[in-house]
């Protein structure tokens, strides 16, 4: 891993203001269940398998489902920062251990963003404090009274805790980022990247290129820093240990989805690697988002249609938007604000799960924003069953066509050519339409689009373009190659910011921070991400093909967030 910006202003995670525990072992002498800890932490549920209850701010009473320790210790148990309030770390290793000044571990939060002068007493105090023991953190659960015997915060909860549930939690803590997870050695740092049966070969190449240039340039920067890590004893001596050469494996999947988890079980099993960053899968990442949470692995932003469906629930794949479920819905809202939206709407959906998930979502958001328009869902299989469809409703006021292959649908559309007075398709059928389709059907035709409006000012783009063009890459897949430098960035700044605590939960902890700085390739109008948050982009404009503009569309809404 490359350290050689440490220098530079670093952040730590964005959380949530509440913590739930602070200091935490044994309750009266008893051996804690760890499992039973682990629901306490999560979930505030206590060892009686009712929700635990206290007060924060001295007098508001709240439950431990409200205010569980994962929201602001975070599942890696490192803490972070929110609204101004220093949360720390509790993992065992920390909490059963006399503090001891850490410079290593405290970098990120000693340069985070602009803080007001109660974190920064906070994170700068000189005082030490013993280790706790089953009876100073009893106490301190209960009473918000640390080892050394000084008040928390008022914002720290004092719960009512039984002694099983103190016993459970600390047993939970001892276990919590315990051992640094598998993928990194003494000198290597181990990545896959992903890449699917169906993807596209000039798209996975571009893909490829860009993965491989920058573990390039990475490692050449790692290896400068460590050859002479002396040169500069209060930078480089301090951070030797936290540098690690990257080596990139292509896991690359045959065969139908459902073979896919054994496929990835025996590349793991032959070299377990940190992270998978970025990818190419054309349907759904279901299965490998499966094995990315069974694995505890955060897989970065890959490039996929159909991401895993939910938001919120600490999954390990962290993507761009939501695919093409999100154009739906967005679609339907952007005829919910139409002043004469149509009355009748037919959509044509392929028979796959392109074709299907889109067309469930078009579906249920239009029966909340336009109730009263009549939606028919039309399953086709097939050029032949699209051909079949328009022909049985070639009167459609409004044609939204869901294909399961985009190539295919547009030329049976443009060899048709149906009357109806809107045609809408996704986004990934720009290209094809606009050189298929005649005049007229250009005219009646509109996208959904989930990207940026041609024209927008990102200076990170101007700069990654020329990174890109200095060492010769051929940006021949501009959108791919832009996020694939994004995910790898987000990669490159969570181990900066992690230092050696090479622990997956903790480095996706930061990702989720970083993803909202001014690291925006240019893809996108906005990118940022929260705690649990797994979708950085999200929303979606409307355009319309334009041939005589040079990127082949324009957008002609405002930008529409389901």
């Amino acid at each position: 891993m490359l350290v050689g910006s440490l220098h530079k202003a670093l952040r730590g995670v964005g959380l949530a203001l509440v913590l739930a525990v602070t200091p935490v072992l044994a309750g009266a002498g008893q051996a804690g269940d760890a499992e039973l800890g682990r629901r306490l932490y999560w979930d505030g549920i206590g060892a009686d398998g009712k929700p635990v209850t206290g007060v924060t701010q001295g007098d508001v009473e709240i439950s431990g489902a409200q205010f569980s320790c994962v929201n602001c210790h975070r599942p890696s148990g490192f803490g972070t920062s929110e609204g101004g309030n220093y949360v720390p770390p509790i993992m065992g290793q920390v909490l059963f251990d006399k503090k001891r000044l850490d410079r290593n571990r405290i970098f990120k939060d000693l340069y985070q963003e602009v803080q007001p002068p109660n974190f920064w007493a906070r994170v700068r105090q000189p005082r030490m404090r013993p280790a706790y023991d089953e009876v100073l953190l009893a106490r301190a659960l209960r009473e918000g009274v640390d080892a050394a015997g000084h008040d928390f915060d008022p914002i720290m909860p004092r719960y009512k805790l039984s002694s099983a549930d103190v016993a459970n939690l600390a047993a939970f803590l001892e276990t919590l980022s315990a051992d640094i997870d598998p993928g990194v050695d003494g000198r290597d740092i181990h990545f896959a990247t992903v890449i699917g049966p169906d993807a596209d070969p000039a798209e996975a190449e571009a893909m490829l290129r860009t993965l491989n240039l920058y573990f390039e340039w990475m490692n050449r920067d790692t290896e400068g820093d460590t050859k002479n890590p002396t040169f500069s004893p209060n930078y480089r001596s301090n951070f030797v240990s936290a540098y690690r050469y990257w080596n990139l494996h292509v896991w690359r999947l045959e065969g139908a989805p459902e073979t896919w988890r054994a496929q990835l079980e025996a590349k793991y099993a032959e070299q377990p690697v940190f992270a998978s960053v970025s990818g190419l899968v054309k349907g759904p990442w279901d299965e490998i988002g499966k094995f990315c949470d069974d694995k505890r692995m955060p897989c970065i932003f890959p490039n996929t249609e159909l991401p895993t469906p939910g938001e919120g629930r600490y999954g390990y794949s962290v993507f761009f938007n939501r695919g093409i479920p999100l154009e739906a819905e967005a679609l339907a809202i952007h005829l919910g604000d139409q002043e004469n939206p149509p009355a009748r709407v037919v959509q044509l959906h392929g028979a796959g799960p392109q074709g299907k998930r889109p067309a469930a979502a078009f579906a249920e958001t239009m029966e909340m924003v336009l109730e009263k328009t009549e939606v028919e869902s039309v399953e086709y299989l097939g050029a032949e069953g699209l051909r079949a469809a328009l022909a049985r409703h070639a009167d459609a006021e409004a044609l939204v066509i869901w294909p399961q292959d985009v190539d295919e649908a547009v030329k049976v559309l443009a060899e048709i050519g149906p009357k109806a007075a809107m045609i809408t398709l996704p986004s990934s059928s720009k290209d094809s339409a606009v050189a298929a389709f005649s005049p007229d059907m250009i005219a009646r035709t509109k996208l959904i689009w989930p990207y940026d409006k041609p024209g927008s000012y990102h200076p990170r783009k101007y700069r990654i373009r020329g990174w890109m063009h200095t060492r010769r890459l051929d940006v021949t897949h501009p959108r791919i190659q832009l996020q694939t430098y994004y995910a790898l960035t987000m990669i490159e700044f969570g181990l900066m910011h992690a230092i050696n605590d090479f622990y997956r939960d903790y480095v996706l902890e930061i990702i989720e921070h970083e993803a909202e700085n001014e690291l925006n390739p240019g893809t996108h109008p906005e990118l940022g991400l929260g705690p649990g948050q797994r979708f950085a982009s999200k929303g979606a404009f409307i355009a319309e093909l334009a041939p005589d503009e040079r990127v082949g569309y324009r957008v002609v809404s405002d930008w529409i967030v389901p």
